[in-house]
């Protein structure tokens, strides 16, 4: 005969079973069921109090500003340099980076890249000038993928062109429409061939390490992908599946892993992903673009947060807007300041190792800088998974 004490026991187990189901997110395909993956098992538990507005970067300026900024790239001297791509006004270049700091105190440096003969391209016609997004490496060399060109160009932060390297082709290893990057932790290279529906691996020098991808609806298949990011705690590949309005995290060899979001404009949802990153905690942030936003999930593929925008007209802004007397009264009689402040067409999202998420506003012409706000838990702060169920957030 079962004793009374047994009985609470049996029903706590049976409970626990239950809710344990609820741990992954219902799957997003019929064809993708929620992964439970020995890649998982590394990632540290947070106690999450959300991402705090910090800060906006740049404004539109004839000189000393963004006029489409697409991407941030961290330089080792503790600069950001920001991927700039200016309209074709007649007298401005078509792209640079600019050097900036976290703090917003002044543009202290521009790197114009100069066309193959060494010298900057007519203004207008500058040869490369659809570079797109940036990555910088440990011994400050700028790298950008010119989407028409199918070239990647090399700079110095100190304003040197370096290099070029690239063949255009829709075979493996060759760049069509080549548009996000990123660094793996040996400081190779992980670029989207958009037009190839590929994600290519390359030396800094541009030899070819190998790759994966093919055109398609289904759920290993890509179309027109743009972004991708590096998980930091297991190496797979994570990329931004545009046309899917999905994103994906492969292995290296190309094996789908996991699908994250799903199509709409609703919670959680995406509608024409550009940019992704994943930081050291391997929360994942993709730039929503067609969705004016940037949604983060956790390494599950759970949705935890979106950022809309939260951004004012900064102090030096305000000392540029101050000396045009019209505008001083139009300040003083604006409609909407919400409208200021969201996301417009976000292309990029980066984070670095201090917890910032940087967003480049590139629709109005602003990086949003946010901070992570939360504490990874030791072993002994956890209960171990057989005392405990994780709740499901509602």
């Amino acid at each position: 005969m079962t004793g009374v004490a047994d009985r609470p026991a049996r029903k706590v187990e049976r409970m626990r079973t239950t809710k344990a189901k609820a741990l992954w997110p219902a799957p997003l395909s019929a064809a993708i069921p929620a992964p439970r993956a020995p890649y998982q098992d590394r990632y540290p538990t947070l106690f999450r109090r959300g991402h705090q507005f910090e800060i906006a970067l740049g404004q539109r300026l004839a000189l000393g500003g963004f006029k489409g900024p697409t991407d941030v790239a961290f330089g080792p001297d503790g600069w950001l340099y920001v991927m700039n791509r200016y309209p074709n006004d007649g007298h401005l270049a078509g792209v640079r980076w600019v050097q900036v700091n976290v703090k917003d105190d002044g543009f202290e440096f521009e790197v114009v890249p100069k066309d193959p003969p060494g010298k900057p391209g007519a203004t207008g016609h500058e040869w490369l000038g659809s570079l797109q997004m940036t990555v910088c490496d440990s011994q400050g060399v700028l790298y950008s993928a010119d989407e028409h060109r199918h070239t990647v160009v090399r700079c110095s932060i100190r304003g040197e062109t370096l290099g070029y390297w690239g063949h255009p082709g829709d075979k493996p290893g060759q760049l069509n429409g080549p548009t996000g990057m990123c660094l793996d932790a040996d400081e190779s290279l992980w670029i989207v061939n958009t037009l190839n529906h590929r994600v290519d691996h390359y030396t800094r020098e541009g030899e070819w390490l190998g790759g994966f991808g093919q055109q398609g609806t289904g759920p290993g298949e890509l179309n027109f992908p743009w972004g991708v990011a590096i998980d930091p705690i297991n190496g797979t590949v994570v990329v931004a599946d545009w046309r899917n309005d999905l994103v994906k995290r492969f292995s290296r060899d190309g094996k789908l892993l996991q699908v994250i979001g799903r199509p709409g404009h609703g919670e959680g949802e995406l509608h024409r992903p550009a940019g992704v990153a994943e930081d050291n905690h391997g929360d994942i942030y993709v730039a929503d673009r067609g969705n004016n936003r940037v949604l983060s999930f956790n390494y599950r593929g759970m949705f935890i947060e979106s950022f809309i925008g939260d951004a004012v007209i900064n102090d030096r802004g305000m000392q540029k807007v101050l000396t045009n007397l019209d505008m001083v009264r139009m300040r003083d009689n604006i409609e909407n300041l919400d409208r200021e402040k969201r996301l417009k067409a976000p292309v990029s999202v980066r984070v670095d190792n201090k917890g910032r998420v940087y967003i480049a506003d590139t629709g109005r012409y602003r990086v949003q800088v946010y901070r992570k706000m939360c504490k990874a838990l030791r072993p002994d702060e956890v209960d171990p998974p057989t005392l405990h169920v994780d709740p499901v957030l509602t």
